[in-house]
């Protein structure tokens, strides 16, 4: 009866973990399309709050990648590369042709640490080709050196859970149809060639 219990208890324990790789790998597609309209929505940057600190201060962009691909049998793959693909003509008239993002490098800015930058997928969305920010001195013990790369991809990792958790806020909402879908229909159609800004 215990063990039966004990069972229980450790199932319940990563039930949260299970519900939200499903969560992940159901909606990373609407989740990529919703970095790149956040990117650039009045919104960005936005507070957080993180597992370390009340409140964090996370800017994001899409960096110097961008993959769309359409819906059909016959899909056709789009690759965007170098300088700002995301507001790219090209980018602009697969977006509103019905293209989906299936891959994009994603620039987020943590107050204090620095810019973070990774490849997510729409497949799972696990990260990779991760960059850190870099603040260890030089001739530091690489054993110090390894500490802060763990640091700093827990910092990473929990922004991006926390850009997730808002996505899932806000697509669970009973406003989604109502205000968010129209609003990113509105910036999909709106777009035009979209002036250069640093991040």
């Amino acid at each position: 009866m215990a063990s039966a219990t004990k069972e229980k208890e450790q199932i319940e324990a990563i039930k949260p973990w299970v519900d939200l790789m499903q969560a992940k790998s159901f909606l990373a597609g609407d989740f990529l399309l919703w970095l790149w309209y956040f990117s650039e929505s009045a919104q960005n940057p936005i507070e957080l709050d993180l597992n370390r600190q009340s409140k964090t201060l996370i800017k994001i962009w899409v960096e110097d990648r961008l993959v769309l691909e359409s819906h059909d049998n016959k899909a056709q793959v789009h690759t965007f590369k170098g300088g700002e693909p995301s507001r790219s003509l090209e980018a602009e008239f697969s977006l509103k042709s019905g293209k989906v993002v299936k891959e994009l490098r994603l620039g987020i800015h943590i107050d204090p640490y620095g810019d973070f930058l990774s490849l997510l997928s729409a497949k799972d969305l696990s990260p990779k080709s991760i960059y850190l920010p870099n603040h260890t001195q030089e001739g530091a013990p690489a054993s110090l050196g390894l500490a802060h790369r763990i640091q700093m991809t827990d910092v990473y990792l929990d922004a991006l859970d926390g850009l997730f958790l808002k996505f899932m806020e806000i697509r669970a909402d009973t406003q989604w149809r109502d205000q968010e879908l129209p609003a990113i229909r509105q910036w999909i159609q709106a777009r035009g060639q979209a002036e250069t800004h640093l991040h």
